[in-house]
């Protein structure tokens, strides 16, 4: 694991790719390669099928047969050749598995392969591979990118390493917790890289440090991928910066495997990022479930509260939707200003409003008001709450309210099986791990973990898209620490649900409700 050191400063940082930077001309091929499209905005246009079919070279780029490394890619009972350079130029030529012949190609011959189909051996090739019409330009930088393509590897990717690395507060109140978590993911990729690495490959951890704001933290994490070559990032802490270090690393297409954070926001947009846990819009609508379960005969009055803004509006609409035609009342909304300024006003009017049922979705002193203003009055309403707008126990709630607060945890300690705690144990033992921070030192893990799993299932011939397209088919992955995790090409958050537990105010103890609630 490295440390990078800051005030050893990042500029004195050497760049480590695989290769050599790609030349403007191998740049400007590898976007007409992998997009279809040319810098300079020229038409480039695909002619398909055996009708010609003139269309967009973008809507069939040559990667999207070919793949980003050149080796063909299956589809339709179509097997596109291998066309990287070393393949193509073999001095003894072709013999394919259809009985055609060719010599080794030239850099003329493989342009006029590509806007004629025809290959040195004066051979038509199968009419399923498009024909390309471009500008002398156009074809040239292509010819030279597929001239480096095989050697045009993401960055952090070498013959013998894979470098991560990961996103840590390693000093100040969250030192310890990030230091912690640094060291997790050290242990368990060094038991990795013991057992053969993956592939022949070692991982290889740098670990990039938390600066004294947002700002200076992602500008640490632009000057690494500047300076540094990395493949992807693994196990960082993103809480209160989800959104601005998501659009970095969009544009850097860099995939974040396991982030340590309280709400992963829009998994759709996020292509490249892979959650172990549900944000609050998932927690929210396990809640509506649980209700309209505890609810008689599926019936209900509810009342949906909390402080103005944006966020939690996402959450009124969660909960609305997942109540949305199950219900004979409409939820009825009461919202107030984000400094609780008329909280107890409130809480008087909704008390008198009677709910059975209330989804809070403010600050623990508000909730502390509300309940006493139910109290009052003696009434006891269901309440529902997601565990991050409640830090402290609720033991001290009014007694009518025994049983009757439920809420919402996107994991416990339930989900690590026997096996799973006998192995992190071990490694814990083994690299002497401390003994605080276990919730964020088990994050970490099961990151660590899913990381490994992906780039094993990626292959050898490994890049982003390969470990993003590993990753998508994972399906009831099993950490040993977390719940099962499953992803897909519309779903980033691998334990889609959340547990539910009701605050016991006599034993003063928390008691999960049925299980782990999955999301259909």
């Amino acid at each position: 694991m490295r440390y990078l050191s800051i005030a050893a400063g990042l500029l004195a940082l050497a760049w480590v790719g695989a290769h050599a930077a790609l030349t403007p001309e191998e740049l400007r091929g590898k976007q007409i390669y992998a997009q279809g499209s040319s810098v300079s905005g020229g038409d480039i246009t695909a002619f398909v099928g055996a009708e010609s079919v003139a269309l967009p070279a973008s809507a069939v780029p040559c990667a999207s047969c070919h793949g980003a490394d050149g080796l063909g890619r299956p589809e339709g009972g179509v097997i596109p050749p291998d066309i990287r350079w070393n393949e193509l130029t073999k001095v003894y030529g072709h013999v394919h598995s259809d009985g055609r012949r060719h010599p080794a190609f030239d850099e003329d011959q493989l342009a006029r392969l590509i806007t004629t189909g025809i290959d040195p051996g004066g051979n038509r090739l199968d009419q399923a591979m498009p024909l390309y019409r471009m500008s002398e330009r156009d074809m040239a930088d292509l010819v030279a990118y597929l001239k480096r393509l095989e050697t045009d590897r993401d960055p952090g990717v070498k013959d013998d390493r894979i470098q991560v690395a990961t996103l840590l507060p390693l000093s100040g109140p969250r030192g310890t917790l990030g230091q912690a978590m640094a060291q997790v993911l050290h242990a368990h990729f060094q038991e990795v890289n013991a057992h053969g690495g993956i592939f022949g490959r070692r991982l290889e951890l740098l670990v990039i440090p938390f600066g004294t704001s947002s700002e200076d933290t992602l500008d640490n994490l632009r000057l690494a991928v500047e300076r540094e070559g990395i493949f992807a990032l693994v196990g960082a802490y993103t809480v209160g910066m989800d959104q601005e270090l998501l659009r970095l690393l969009r544009d850097e297409g860099m995939p974040l495997v396991g982030p340590f954070t309280l709400d992963p926001g829009d998994e759709v947009l996020n292509a490249a990022t892979f959650y172990l846990y549900a944000g609050f819009k998932e927690q929210a609508r396990v809640l509506a479930e649980t209700a309209l379960r505890d609810a008689p005969d599926g019936e209900m009055s509810a009342v949906l509260a909390g402080p103005l803004g944006e966020h939690v509006d996402r959450l009124v609409k969660s909960v609305q939707d997942q109540l949305e035609g199950r219900t004979v009342t409409d939820p009825e909304m009461v919202r107030y200003p984000a400094d609780g300024v008329g909280i107890e006003l409130l809480a008087g009017r909704m008390a008198e409003s009677n709910p059975d049922t209330l989804f809070f979705f403010g600050g623990q002193s508000e909730l502390q008001l509300l309940l006493a203003a139910f109290a009052e009055r003696q009434q006891s309403p269901r309440v529902y709450l997601l565990s991050s707008f409640v830090p402290q126990p609720l033991f001290d709630a009014p007694p009518t309210f025994h049983h009757r607060i439920f809420i919402a945890y996107p994991t416990l300690g339930s989900d690590i099986s026997g096996s799973g705690r006998s192995e992190y144990e071990q490694l814990a033992h083994k690299h002497a791990l401390p003994p605080d921070h276990l919730q964020g030192q088990i994050a970490a893990y099961a990151a660590a973990k899913l990381m490994v799993e992906g780039l094993r299932r990626a292959g050898r011939d490994l890049n982003r898209q390969g470990l993003i397209d590993a990753l998508e088919e994972l399906y009831a992955y099993e950490t040993g620490v977390t719940p099962p995790l499953s992803y897909g090409p519309n779903r980033r958050v691998g334990a889609r649900g959340a547990h539910v537990v009701a605050v016991d105010l006599i034993k003063k103890s928390y008691n999960p409700v049925g299980g782990w609630h999955e999301l259909r």
